[in-house]
């Protein structure tokens, strides 16, 4: 019935959507054949009845993209994309929730993981064997799917630029999400005759290795901006060593790896419009503050920075073009200093009817000085345009540029040095081989060391010969001593114990991959590679391993404690730490009494997925979480007591302030509590105390309540654990 339903269907579309003598009538087979493969493969309800589809060339496949949608809008939509080899590459099942849902889940992750691997037999069971489940996510409480990653594996070394991904429902075990990334027609080399891993380590020191450079975090608290000395690779994520040879090798700017700048390992920040409007890290002023700095007279109006900009020959802003956006913020990292950011546009020029195309400016100005700190234009030329020639190779492009910052930036871009590394993805999109646009940076340097969180980044367009954009970020703060810093012996130890280097393969893409007409493959190559899970960012001073804020790394996964087997509450606290909801540390003490600020550490993580990291921190962090929890209406200013043992019946009055129902707890005259000891309840309380029992947040078939008693770690577990089923 289904295939009669999938050859039906496939005629009434080509005879409906295609008039005879259509280009596209030749592909009905192919649409027939891909509608048959969805049908057979997924479960596809037979409300969903409305039907569209679309078909796309990518590397020599033919790409069809299939959407059926129930006439119900809430029976939801499938989306499906299969290419040309009958692969199913996409798989999206939306399915609104009309009703509230549980933040516990119905099944495990290990159950989610066999559902995930049971779909993938299904529809590409040949792909199988050829995985390794990863459990390289944090689970979140408020995720309402596991998300459940494989890698690719050929003769048991991985692939990471090639995986699966399948979300499945934590409560229904529905497969909602199917993601297929998959290199084909390739040919991998065997491990045979390889050097060993003691070698790769020597060729790793002596060929790519390690570089000194400072970072910087910035306290909010004290308003200060401060360094600190890592090691980190010298080279970009793109180059590795070749496990035949021992040399380096470099895959190219067309390489990209999502596991690595997506889920671990280190990437230096891009400076591209890296100022911090473009990133957003801006102080927006409110109405209050504008005045009171207008009334000080310590910027520059809006109209003497709109003069300033129109002064800068680089922009070639005339009287034509006119502000449509501005804004003042204060500059994230030093606060005393204010930028403007203006937007130009010259649509006056199209209203006179003239040849001139619509072009706009972005400009950022130090609101006092008038100095430019960046500018982006919108007129680089069209590099799918084929009459458009490069006059510029890469080396003339950069004497340009170096000409610019010479004459524009002179005192700074002596304290910079040009970085040869830095490689953005340039994708030549026609047989033509000469870029059409570069991009340049330079990074500064402070006592001989490299800080790559300032620099220079400038835009050429190598048609046009003109710089089309400049982004700075200079920060004015102290720097660290490097008078402690280990030696790069004692960084390779850490490397090489803490992080290491493993087998991996990788994929080379050829330049013109991404130009359709190209017949070039992808070639594999095996490498020594660092492993990915681990941040590579060495402390410079003690060899630790640590994150991107400086702070010391720590797995991401939940604790594994030692002391609760066989504990009543090893289920509910397990269950808890799944869901990344836990206490720091091997021991959880289950029957221990709890603190507040403890006791908040599991509610917050529940609420929005907070947690103060690293705990030893117990300043900005914690005052962060208690101003959450007080914005809530959790707790009240008065009752923050992060060090004093939870009582019963105050936990109850936290859990359900935190389900918004205290507004109606505290109506009094209405409740029957059903514990004996009610008299020994705080009487603003009762509310609290019957409700919880009520929703069975508490075990309201117990004669006491015992609302005075200490709350011991496992019973917060429980209560909490309680709370999250409503």
């Amino acid at each position: 019935m289904k295939k009669t339903t999938a050859i039906l269907l496939s005629l009434f579309l080509f005879f409906t959507v295609f008039a005879p003598g259509s280009a596209f009538a030749q592909n009905d087979k192919e649409l027939e054949q891909v509608i048959k493969i969805a049908r057979e493969k997924l479960s596809i309800p037979e409300s969903f009845q409305e039907f569209d589809y679309s078909m796309n060339i990518e590397q020599q496949r033919k790409i069809w993209y299939l959407n059926w949608n129930s006439k119900n809008v809430t029976d939801g939509s499938i989306s499906v994309s299969i290419n040309d080899l009958g692969t199913i590459l996409n798989y999206h099942y939306y399915k609104p929730y009309t009703e509230p849902q549980s933040r516990l889940p119905k099944i495990t992750k290990q159950e989610a993981v066999n559902i995930a691997k049971e779909f993938i037999k299904k529809i590409n069971p040949e792909y199988l064997e050829q995985i390794k489940y990863m459990d390289n996510n944090r689970d979140s409480v408020m995720d309402m799917s596991y998300f459940i990653n494989f890698t690719r594996v050929i003769n048991d070394i991985p692939l990471y630029q090639n995986n699966i991904e399948v979300h499945v429902n934590r409560q229904t075990g529905e497969v909602q999400y199917y993601y297929f990334n998959w290199t084909e027609d390739v040919e991998f080399p065997k491990a045979e005759n390889i050097i060993q891993l003691d070698e790769a380590q020597k060729a790793y020191k002596e060929k790519l290795g390690l570089k000194l450079i400072y970072k910087y975090t910035y306290d909010s608290k004290n308003k200060k901006a401060n360094t600190y000395l890592v090691y980190v690779p010298v080279y970009n994520r793109n180059n590795f060593i070749d496990a035949f040879t021992g040399e380096k090798i470099d895959l190219g700017a067309n390489y990209y790896d999502p596991y690595y700048y997506g889920m671990g390992g280190y990437a230096e920040k891009s400076m591209a419009r890296s100022d911090d409007a473009a990133n957003g890290n801006q102080i927006i002023l409110t109405p209050e503050e504008l005045n009171a700095i207008k009334e000080a007279s310590i910027i520059l109006s809006q109209e003497a920075a709109e003069k300033k900009a129109k002064e800068f020959k680089y922009l070639e802003l005339t009287d034509e073009y006119k502000v449509n956006y501005a804004n003042l913020y204060k500059e994230y990292v030093s606060p005393d200093t204010f930028i403007w950011n203006l937007n130009f546009t010259n649509e006056d020029i199209n209203k006179k009817g003239t040849d001139n195309k619509y072009r706009t400016v972005n400009v950022t100005l130090d609101a006092k000085s008038g100095e430019i700190k960046s500018f982006y234009t919108n007129d680089i030329n069209d590099n799918y345009n084929e009459n458009n020639k490069a006059k510029y190779d890469k080396e003339s492009a950069k004497a340009e540029v170096e000409k610019f910052l010479k004459s524009f930036k002179p005192d700074a871009f002596s304290q910079t040095e040009y970085d040869e590394l830095y490689e953005p993805i340039y994708r030549i999109t026609s047989e033509d081989d000469k870029p059409k646009y570069f991009n340049f940076r330079y990074t500064r340097k402070v006592n001989g060391i490299s800080f790559p969180d300032n620099g220079f980044t400038v835009g050429f367009d190598a048609v046009t010969g003109k710089i089309t954009n400049f982004g700075t970020n200079w920060y004015n703060i102290d720097f660290a001593s490097a008078q402690n810093v280990i030696g790069l012996d004692k960084a390779y130890e850490s490397l090489f114990s803490k992080i290491g280097i493993e087998l991996q393969y990788k994929i080379k893409y050829p330049d013109k991959y991404w130009i359709m007409s190209s017949t070039e493959k992808p070639e594999p190559k095996l490498v020594y590679a660092e492993k990915p899970e681990v941040p590579v960012i060495i402390d410079a001073n003690s060899g630790a391993i640590v994150d991107y804020n400086g702070k010391p790394y720590k797995p991401q996964k939940a604790s594994q404690y030692t002391d609760i087997e066989g504990h009543f509450a090893e289920k509910y606290i397990n269950t808890l730490a799944e869901l990344g909801i836990y206490l720091e540390g091997t021991e959880f003490k289950p029957d221990e009494n709890i603190t507040q600020l403890d006791f908040f550490i599991l509610l917050s993580s529940t609420i929005d997925y907070y947690r103060p990291y690293p705990l030893d921190d117990k300043s900005e962090l914690i005052e962060q979480m208690y101003a959450n929890l007080i914005r809530e209406g959790i707790v009240k200013e008065e009752e923050k007591a992060p060090e004093a043992v939870v009582t019963r019946e105050e936990a109850v009055k936290y859990i359900i302030r935190a389900l918004k129902f205290n507004k109606v707890a505290d109506i009094k005259g209405i409740y029957h509590c059903p514990f004996k000891d009610v008299d020994q309840i705080n009487p603003e309380l009762i509310g609290y105390v019957t409700i919880a029992g009520g929703l069975g947040i508490i075990n309201a078939q117990s004669e006491y309540f015992n609302p005075k008693d200490n709350l011991t770690r496992a019973q917060a577990a429980i209560i909490i654990y309680n709370y999250l089923q409503h």
